[in-house]
């Protein structure tokens, strides 16, 4: 099996792009997720300067591991529900378009009412995004929220148009009580990228994010579990709430090389 890749999310490093990219290669990276609704934007780059870019990249030795596609509302809230739609079919384009298999987004908690007007039409945009897909040909992997294996599994298997996959965040399920490795073990077949985040559950019920190593997944079974499933995706390392995110991502890095054996 080829080794595990390691990516850093840019937002880690809050610089010019192009000194990310160098700053995501000193920190031992050897991929980076770009935003594409705040740091790469379809609309910013022209081809020339698209071409630019996978220059830049390609000269550092870095790979784009994933595109993210952040909303503020779930992907079935009616409210500016075309204009969201439209934004990620264009995100799905503009991977394809610098060579990007995936593109992560959250696409809200999934509604426990599975016969709601609101999980039906949950269904109907996953679809519709996955036919998409096809045509573009990079692929969308949703981001859990609170929401349990069994839940997520069933969801995707409604989607029979195309493939949408998940982006495995073993810190949601810790900071939610659940079983970060037997969630894997549920959804492993439809794992296509994973954010290696850590969390804990509070005594309050409440869920908070800590360094990499330091919560409540078990890293090491993770890691092995995807030695053993054969996981060719990315890892790609991030924090959404930290003091210091270029700090705690370079620990995190230094983490998975040892956990993974230096691979």
């Amino acid at each position: 099996m080829e080794p595990l890749r390691r990516a850093v999310a840019c937002h880690c490093l809050p610089q010019p792009i192009r000194r990310a990219i160098h700053a995501a290669v000193e920190l031992g990276a050897t991929g980076i997720q770009f935003n594409a609704r705040q740091e790469l934007r379809p609309t910013d780059l022209s081809d020339s300067g698209r071409r630019q870019l996978r220059h830049d990249l390609e000269i550092e030795g870095l790979t784009i591991s994933s595109l993210a596609f952040p909303t503020r509302r779930s992907l079935y809230d009616p409210e500016q529900i075309e204009a969201r739609i439209s934004g990620l079919k264009q995100t799905l384009e503009f991977a394809y378009q610098l060579q990007v298999p995936i593109v992560v987004a959250r696409v809200g908690a999934i509604p426990s009412d599975k016969d709601s007007e609101e999980y039906k039409l949950l269904i109907n945009v996953l679809s519709d995004v996955a036919r998409h897909s096809n045509r573009v040909g990079t692929t969308l992997a949703i981001t859990p929220t609170r929401d349990s294996a069994a839940d997520l599994k069933e969801l995707l298997s409604k989607i029979t148009e195309g493939l949408v996959g998940i982006n495995f965040d073993p810190a949601v399920f810790a900071m939610c009580g659940h079983d970060a490795i037997a969630a894997y073990r549920e959804l492993h077949q439809h794992v296509l990228h994973i954010t290696a985040r850590d969390g804990v559950r509070d005594i309050d019920g409440s869920g908070q994010e800590v360094v990499l190593g330091r919560g409540d997944v078990d890293w090491p079974e993770l890691i092995a579990l995807l030695t053993e499933a054969e996981y060719r995706g990315w890892l790609t390392v991030d924090r959404t709430n930290s003091e210091d995110p270029g700090r705690d991502a370079k620990r995190a890095l230094a983490y998975l090389k040892n956990v993974t054996h230096g691979e």
